[in-house]
């Protein structure tokens, strides 16, 4: 099993998360570069405020997709994974 994420994950300050016609994109000034996000992993991102812990985002995609537990939690933390693996995160938090 990979890394579980652990702590209330929390996106970065200058990183910009906006929609662009049908699609979710976060955008990384410091790096130049776009990310293009899938619907579930925009839900993931919009919850990473330093707010939520990992368990409580799940929890979210489980409600908004209607898919079991175990799934959300894994594609939870496959998502934040690739988000602090992109430098998208304040690891500070």
């Amino acid at each position: 099993m990979a890394n579980r994420p652990t702590g209330h994950p929390q996106a970065r300050e200058d990183v910009l998360f906006r929609q662009v016609d049908d699609e979710w994109v976060v955008f990384d000034p410091a790096a130049n570069e776009l990310h293009v996000l899938n619907l579930s992993a925009a839900l993931i991102w919009s919850h990473c405020t330093g707010e939520h812990s990992p368990d409580e985002i799940a929890e979210a995609l489980r409600e908004a997709y209607g898919i079991e537990a175990e799934q959300a939690a894994a594609d939870v933390g496959a998502a934040l994974n690739r988000f602090r693996e992109a430098g998208l995160l304040d690891l500070g938090a």
